[in-house]
């Protein structure tokens, strides 16, 4: 019987061995994937943030599609006393 449980015992060893050994493995493959969709993350910011700059963007409307900022003008409002004293 001692026997037996000895060689159980160094079969559940073995098994235990492997399993962590796998798991440590996944991890630091996983790691290894984080760090690279980290740094695609970072790069693809600084994509949008060059992308998205006004000058830029100003650039591309006036040249490529021929746009034109227009003149700003002036709104004037004209409040009619007469209506809000017949009220």
């Amino acid at each position: 019987m001692g026997f037996i449980s000895v060689v159980l015992l160094a079969v559940l060893y073995l098994w235990i061995f492997n399993h962590t050994n796998l798991m440590f493995r996944e991890v630091e493959d996983l790691k290894r994937k984080e760090a690279m969709l980290a740094t695609q993350n970072r790069m693809i910011s600084m994509d949008i943030n060059r992308l998205s700059r006004a000058d830029r963007i100003t650039e591309i409307a006036s040249t490529q599609l021929e746009m034109v900022t227009p003149i700003p003008e002036t709104i004037a409002v004209i409040i009619n006393t007469e209506i809000l004293t017949n009220k």
